[in-house]
């Protein structure tokens, strides 16, 4: 059996000690390799060292243990963190887990339980590694296309959970949906699952590492199309920070061929990472004067940010004439080509969000001019 090479990473000399007397017991299955007295100096002996396994104090000098522990999982992913503490409670364990630490000892420890803990953390995380590897070319790059507008009300939820089921349905594409309008969203309402679980409980679990810890959480709509829900409660936005909707993005995209999100009507930091990350995002409007005013401004929002006219794509939704406004009309308005109209067909539409039934799926209606407008405009984001 290969030795486990070990670094030990604490600021009190006394414990660094006593655990290395623990490990040299038996010899024949570690290898101690470093020790560390600050945050910052695990990092830069890492490196060096090469180590399996860093046995990291949550409270260190410099870098604190969860800190450092973030920067080792992001730098150095084959690095087992196992992160030592006086502090028992869930809270310390929660974050632990958040910043990527591989499990969590309380001080003081049983020896024996120490050197098990090590041992059966270090092989969970190489298998993981090893199943990582023999699928690393199965691996997916998925095509981020997001739904954006700068005003409530103009149905672009609807538009995102239609076009992400219109989607799943071509030459089986896997297909997810975030619900990223992380104070307000209701697509857990438009496929009658109220209760279900969300974004919140992946992070407050602890799960963002890796696509087999977040499965769970998903809600298979169909065999290629999974949905990602927003919390039920607004507060709990404060809770999701941009750092794990960025590794859970990244877990994604290995797994998908589609990433559909739906965000806030907001240019949060959360949502212009979103924005900024990708390959096409949908601006949403409708025929009303405000509507279309506050779109006019989104779009030099859009233009500030840098980004191009193959970026950005305008939708007009509910499109009617009965508003005195044609397509030549809006064209003019915003020196911006239309790159779909979805009708206005009220008759259809809104029974299908109050029954929770996304009229995507219902075969009949594939015959109505909503349904053809929108599978139109996804056949031009299948390429």
């Amino acid at each position: 059996m290969q030795r486990i090479k070990v670094l030990i990473a604490d600021d009190m000399k006394e414990t660094v000690d006593l655990i290395r007397k623990v490990l040299n017991i038996e010899q024949e299955n570690f290898e101690i390799v470093g020790e560390a007295y600050n945050g910052e100096e695990v990092l830069k002996l890492i490196p060096r060292l090469k180590p399996d396994v860093v046995l990291m104090d949550i409270n260190m000098p410099k870098l604190n243990g969860l800190e450092a522990t973030e920067k080792i999982t992001t730098e150095f992913p084959t690095v087992t963190v196992i992160i030592m503490s006086v502090q028992g409670e869930n809270e310390y364990l929660r974050k632990a887990m958040l910043c990527g630490a591989k499990e969590y000892i309380v001080k003081p420890f049983n020896y024996n339980a120490l050197l098990e803990t090590i041992k059966v953390t270090f092989e969970k995380n190489k298998a993981r590694s090893v199943n990582l590897v023999t699928t690393l070319d199965e691996a997916k790059n998925a095509k981020i296309i997001t739904y954006f507008s700068s005003k409530g009300g103009v149905g672009k939820s609807v538009l995102a959970l239609n076009s992400a089921i219109t989607l799943s349905k071509y030459d089986e594409k896997k297909v997810l949906l975030m619900d990223m309008d992380l104070q307000f969203g209701d697509i857990s309402m438009m496929v009658n699952k109220y209760n279900a679980k969300t974004i919140l409980d992946v992070i407050d679990d602890g799960q963002v590492e890796s696509f087999e810890n977040i499965k769970p959480y998903l809600y298979g709509h169909n065999k290629n199309l999974d949905i990602l829900f927003a919390p039920s409660k607004p507060e709990a936005v404060e809770f999701i920070g941009l750092g794990s909707i960025e590794k859970i993005l990244k877990v994604f995209q290995e797994s998908y061929d589609y990433i559909i999100i739906d965000t806030g009507i907001n240019f949060s930091e959360t949502t212009l990472h979103i924005l900024d990350n990708s390959e096409r995002i949908l601006f949403v409007s409708t025929m009303e004067i405000v509507s279309l005013k506050n779109t006019k401004l989104g779009l030099q929002v859009m233009e500030s940010l840098g980004y191009d006219k193959d970026k950005v794509k305008l939708i007009i939704n509910k499109f009617t004439t009965s508003y005195g406004i044609d397509k030549k009309d809006v064209q003019e308005a915003f020196k911006h080509e239309i790159f779909a109209m979805i009708p206005h067909e009220e008759n259809i539409v809104t029974p299908s969000i109050n029954k929770g039934e996304p009229y995507s799926d219902n075969p009949k209606h594939q015959k109505l001019k909503v349904w053809k407008s929108l599978d139109t405009m996804c056949k031009q984001l299948n390429y």
